[in-house]
């Protein structure tokens, strides 16, 4: 009984000499700051108009710190909450399905799409066409000297996730190292998209505990 009163006791001593990480029973913690700098390693980066501010709209830094990477990635793959209303980061992407309600939503969708992947495909003169009552939706864009048309099904206001899963199509059929990887299962009427090189996709893996897979593997 003695040893162990002066087992926690030492405990307790390092613990205040040597702060809060020294005991053993609770997870130490990552400031937010190393949880960038290790998830900058994988490619994801904050944008230059972003600011730690904006990632504690949707989690405060006790939160984020206390179970690391989990928040933080949700929360850079969210939006600004304030103008001009862009991405955190730009290769990932929290997606509401409920977004396609007239023309313009997958012009949209492509130029998001060309900015997760630092416009792997380059494409150019990106025009759509939706209309709900219709029930008819394509977009159409220039790639590689060709023109493409793809028709999207119209359900309400829900985007067509075939739409994505043809931009990847097209990714790796140009020989595109960048592919696109995603969660849509855990998030309710929202997919977690990301554009990664295949060694950024094992760095993720490695360090986040957020599941994502290559989009094509799930259609």
């Amino acid at each position: 009984m003695k040893l162990l009163i002066l087992f926690i006791s030492s405990l307790l001593v390092a613990q205040l000499s040597h702060g809060a990480d020294m005991w053993p029973f609770g997870e130490k913690k990552i400031t937010v700051e190393d949880q960038l700098s290790k998830v900058k390693e994988c490619g994801i980066l904050m944008r230059s108009d972003a600011t730690l501010e904006d990632l504690f709209i949707w989690e405060d830094r006790a939160a984020i710190e206390s179970n690391p990477y989990k928040p933080l990635i949700e929360a850079l793959a969210s939006d600004i909450g304030r103008e001009p209303y862009s991405p955190i980061s730009n290769s990932l992407w929290m997606c509401d399905y409920e977004r396609v309600e007239d023309h313009g939503a997958y012009v949209e969708i492509i130029e998001r799409l060309e900015l997760m992947t630092n416009r792997a495909l380059n494409l150019s003169n990106i025009t759509d066409y939706v209309d709900i009552e219709e029930g008819k939706a394509w977009v159409l864009f220039d790639f590689n000297g060709k023109q493409i048309k793809w028709e999207a099904a119209v359900d309400d206001d829900w985007l067509d996730p075939y739409i994505i899963a043809k931009y990847d199509a097209l990714l790796k059929s140009s020989g595109s190292d960048t592919r696109i990887y995603s969660n849509h299962t855990d998030y309710g009427q929202v997919a977690f998209f990301a554009a990664f090189s295949s060694a950024e996709f094992q760095c993720y893996k490695e360090l986040s505990p957020i599941k994502l897979e290559l989009i094509e593997n799930q259609t």
